[in-house]
């Protein structure tokens, strides 16, 4: 396959990581026996390195400082250097292969390579696990967990995935009506933030000039309409050539409108996409705890042992809430009874980023894969008490924010950031990261029953990879009817992530209790 450069999104993945947080995605999932390990290098080779040409490609700088690093194949590819066999030490209990997962997930992976890398560890309770990790660049967590269950059969028969490569035009006017907020938003961020000024600091002042520079100041002479069109298409699509993106940048908004305006957004959805942008920028900040600070680098990965699902949903009905408002509000009941614990509630609300996913759920993974999602922030209410309010208060936000347009904006300024000079975009992940306790992912999964090489997967969880100084990472997945819930942390900030499984099991069971569910 040819060079082809990454999208501004896949790009700011990758330039988002350092040596003290690898920006990897993860998932595991363990079986009833242990896996023959050419049985798994041939369902890889199969259902990955066949059908997705990214995993044979490693990524390189451009000669040109204007242009963003593109992939390009690895002369000396062997699926042996990414396919790993580990036997785990023994008692091959859980601790075990806790401890195992947490050393793995502290390392980067290899940068002369492709940025892939999966485990198939043996002799996990007579079973064997597989922990897969993909640098963020590649695809976000969605299509990570899409792949890896793709691995996978709901019967002794083989499921191949589907792929496609999308016709450029290919729903040109759904392309238009997702992307025309975020253009606008960015286009007029800058004076919605100075008039705000007085709630920033100054350097998130200059920041958001800057951010409107980098569109209003293009590189070149202006576009003409097809080339402003092409550009558009290609940022809601993750094509390559960023460079475009800056040319056209401020020319989108006008041109495009005036050819498609039947389908151009109407005023208000224009003023709700720059509300959301400037949501976003300004991220809130409720404040400091025990969870934030400097990370070390060295990891820690725990998780439950899986845990019904029914209960929780039913408990979701009796709360007129949805499963994942349930979840979310026991974790935050969770964080709450760790803060306590250790004398350390000193906030009202926690930031946590949620991602929320820009994929249609049945559309095929395109072959290059690449980012499509959006990051939202949720403030988890730990100040208050009582679970049902918890429950009620995260529903209210999650509600808000199914109406609006943040998911799309976040994607459309997370991509312009990696088109920004260095200032804006470490501006702009400091403002969420310096507050953020993390990333919080919940993914649903199969109802059904799962088999891996011929062996019963048991459980699984994904989780998304970290940026800067944050600290925690929240796994939430579903199979098979149950719940899987795994917790990432630093441990120079939180040494003991069990004591968050702890209390998040006893609030899933409090939460159902007060809905009446208790056995």
């Amino acid at each position: 396959m040819s060079e082809r450069r990454l999208s501004p999104a896949d790009a700011m993945w990758l330039y988002s990581e350092w040596d003290r947080n690898p920006q990897t995605v993860s998932s595991l999932m363990w079986t009833d026996r242990e896996i023959d390990p050419e049985d798994l290098r041939d369902i890889v080779k199969r259902r990955l390195l066949d059908q997705y040409p990214t995993f044979h490609q490693r990524i390189r700088k451009s000669r040109n400082p204007l242009l963003l690093p593109h992939w390009e194949d690895d002369p000396d590819f062997s699926i042996d250097n990414h396919l790993e066999v580990v036997a785990l030490p023994e008692p091959g209990d859980k601790a075990a292969l806790e401890l195992l997962v947490s050393e793995q997930r502290s390392t980067l992976l290899d940068q002369e390579r492709p940025l892939w890398k999966f485990y198939l560890i043996q002799g996990y309770q007579g079973g064997s696990a597989l922990h897969a990790r993909i640098q963020h660049s590649i695809a976000d967590g969605w299509a990570l967990v899409r792949l890896v269950l793709s691995l996978a059969d709901q019967t002794e028969s083989v499921q191949r995935p589907k792929v496609v490569d999308k016709p450029r035009r290919r729903k040109r006017e759904a392309a238009l009506k997702a992307a025309q907020p975020a253009v606008d938003a960015v286009d007029s961020v800058t004076d919605t933030v100075k008039r705000a000024a007085g709630a920033v600091t100054d350097s998130a002042s200059r920041a958001a000039g800057a951010v409107v520079g980098v569109v209003k100041e293009p590189t070149s002479a202006p576009a003409t309409l097809a080339g402003g069109q092409e550009a558009l298409e290609e940022t809601l699509s993750l094509a390559p050539d960023p460079q475009r993106f800056l040319e056209f940048g401020s020319q989108v908004p006008q041109e495009v409108a005036k050819r498609w305006g039947r389908v151009a957004q109407t005023a208000d959805v224009v003023t709700q996409g720059t509300s959301d942008a400037v949501d976003f920028v300004l991220a809130p900040r409720p404040g400091k705890t025990i969870l934030h600070g400097d990370v070390s680098g060295t990891k820690r990965v725990v998780w439950i042992d899986p845990i019904p699902l029914a209960p929780v949903k039913q408990a979701g009905k009796v709360y007129d809430a949805t499963i994942n408002d349930v979840l979310m509000g026991c974790l935050t009941n969770a964080l709450r009874a760790y803060l306590v614990e250790k004398d350390a509630l000193v906030v009202d609300e926690l930031f946590t980023a949620v991602p929320v996913s820009l994929r249609r759920p049945d559309a095929p993974l395109p072959r290059t894969l690449g980012n499509r999602f959006g990051l939202v922030p949720v403030l988890l209410p730990v100040g208050v008490a009582d679970q049902v309010d918890q429950v009620r208060s995260i529903k209210a936000q999650m509600d808000e924010i199914k109406q609006s347009q943040m998911p799309v904006v976040s994607f459309g300024l997370m991509s312009v950031t990696a088109l920004a000079t260095p200032e804006v975009e470490r501006m702009i992940h400091k403002i969420n990261q310096d507050h953020s306790i993390g990333v919080t992912t919940n993914v649903p999964g199969p109802r059904v029953p799962l088999h891996l090489a011929g062996a019963q997967v048991l459980g699984a969880w994904g989780m998304g990879g970290l940026s800067g100084n944050m600290n925690l990472s929240f796994g939430i997945f579903s199979l098979n009817g149950e719940i899987n819930f795994a917790v990432h942390s630093d441990t120079a900030l939180t040494p003991d992530p069990e004591r968050i499984l702890d209390h998040f099991l006893s609030s899933v069971s409090a939460l159902q209790e007060r809905a009446g569910l208790a056995d």
